[in-house]
């Protein structure tokens, strides 16, 4: 297990540091710019992401790996809920008083975790930005990352406290307190300036009390003081033990309730000692039912209309018939007299609505019309690149961009085959044009509906 912690500023990862686990910090990246002021940018989001995991898997290698996200608080939104009777459960009350609160910010928001319940019914919410999850979630997969957790800061530090006790972070003069008090979840910030104090409240029914710097310098059991070693080092123990936590890999409702899980969520054993065969046959049998899985997939996708299952096709059966892209050769000059031909297609004709284009056919307008052979032996660039590397450019182009990808091996050499969704036909020429400039992108086949904007791509990478 990989364990990461995100804050506005700064991406930091936490690995084992000997045999005896103990976790040090092996890595921190700086953000190119805070995460609060680019929450509503998905472009630059993504991209600030990206970066900083970059940085980290040129110290460490990221792929085949768990990995545990922890989330500062300050890049969150927060809410207290009393229960009311009004309400069926509790899960409409938050997301009825969440519309009130944010307005219709609130679409803008992952479903609200629920944590804990005390004895007066108040209830603690936490949500998430949909465009901060969403790039998480795919620059970590994309770097060979699993994620199983993606928890809250706060869910950590006050899993164990007692009602009278507050967990604190320190940051230079500035202090995080967070607690579980007997009027509900509370958060507040002190910064001590000489003899100055400076006071923010951030969520929480209870008044800030009052609180001396020297109040903090004594030892006392009141203030239970993290580094983020600390932080990190009881995450890891939480989940060997399988202690509820809030969980945004699976939000989707209430969490938690009395500090008992409402939702299954995925938990991380470290291996035992010893060789055990009935997990190895477990494990063959699954292996064995994938490659099914995956062999009825590789079949089916030759007629595969991509994210658009219950639209007819304008196209005869004929026309959509296409044989296994893994079974096709590579042609680099195809490819691009293809990518030549769709860059064309605007001057060549009046009105477009549907095209078909493949490595035998192209048909406009439901006509078939012949393929400009005019360049066919163009310059070829020498240059290459990673899957990773395109879909970070392609999603400079479109940041809603969907896509399917599956590997396959062609002559001993490995492929992923892609297909790729763009919202209009401009973006898919902006994309071509970015993937003619590298030598492993083949373009296998693009098509355009009658009555709609979205252009698919059919592409392969050599590896």
């Amino acid at each position: 297990m990989i364990y990461f912690l995100l804050d506005n500023k700064s991406l930091s990862v936490y690995t084992e540091s000997s045999n005896n686990q103990n976790l040090s910090l092996k890595f921190k990246s700086k953000l190119s710019s805070g995460i609060a002021s680019t929450i509503n940018n998905s472009k630059k989001l993504n991209s600030i992401i990206a970066r900083a995991l970059d940085e980290i898997s040129e110290e460490i290698n990221l792929t085949n790996n768990l990995a545990s996200i922890i989330i500062n608080d300050s890049i969150l939104s927060h809410s207290i809920i009393i229960k009311s009777k009004r309400y069926d459960n509790i899960d409409q009350q938050i997301r009825k008083e969440s519309q009130l609160k944010w307005g219709d910010k609130t679409s803008n928001y992952y479903f609200i975790s629920e944590e804990k319940k005390t004895p007066k019914n108040v209830f603690h919410s936490v949500a998430i930005h949909h465009l901060l999850i969403d790039k998480i979630k795919l620059n970590f997969n994309n770097f060979g990352l699993s994620i199983r957790y993606i928890v809250p800061l706060s869910s950590i530090l006050t899993v164990g406290l007692k009602p009278s006790q507050f967990s604190v972070v320190k940051n230079g003069n500035e202090y995080q307190f967070f607690g579980n008090t007997r009027k509900g979840f509370t958060y507040f910030k002190l910064k001590f300036a000489g003899a100055k104090k400076v006071e923010e409240k951030v969520i929480g029914l209870l008044d800030i009390p009052k609180i001396k710097k020297s109040d903090l310098q004594k030892k006392t059991l009141k203030f239970i003081f993290f580094n983020k070693v600390k932080i990190v080092e009881y995450l890891a123990n939480y989940i060997f033990n399988d202690v509820p936590l809030l969980n945004f890999t699976e939000a989707s409702s209430s969490q938690i309730l009395s500090g008992k899980l409402k939702v299954k969520t995925n938990s991380y054993y470290p291996s035992n000692q010893g060789f055990k065969y009935n997990h190895l046959i477990k494990n063959l049998s699954a292996g064995f039912l994938s490659l099914l899985f995956l062999l009825l997939i590789v079949s089916m996708f030759s007629n595969y209309d991509f994210l658009n299952l219950g639209s007819p096709s304008v196209f005869s059966e004929k026309n959509e018939e296409q044989s296994e892209i893994i079974e096709q050769k590579f042609i680099p000059n195809n490819s691009i007299i293809m990518i030549q031909n769709l860059s064309t297609l605007n001057d060549r004709f009046l009105e477009v609505n549907n095209f078909l284009l493949s490595e035998s056919e192209f048909i406009v307008n439901n006509n078939n019309v012949e393929l400009d052979l005019t360049n066919s032996y163009p310059h070829i660039s020498e240059d290459k690149v990673s899957f990773n590397e395109l879909l970070i450019n392609l999603f400079e182009v479109e940041n809603n961009l969907k896509f399917k990808v599956f590997d396959s091996e062609f002559d001993g050499q490995s492929i992923q085959n892609v297909v790729l969704k763009f919202g209009n036909f401009d973006n898919s020429l902006e994309a071509l044009s970015i993937m003619s400039k590298f030598e492993n992108i083949l373009l296998r086949k693009a098509f355009l509906r009658d009555n709609s904007n979205s252009v698919h791509l059919y592409i392969s990478i050599k590896k």
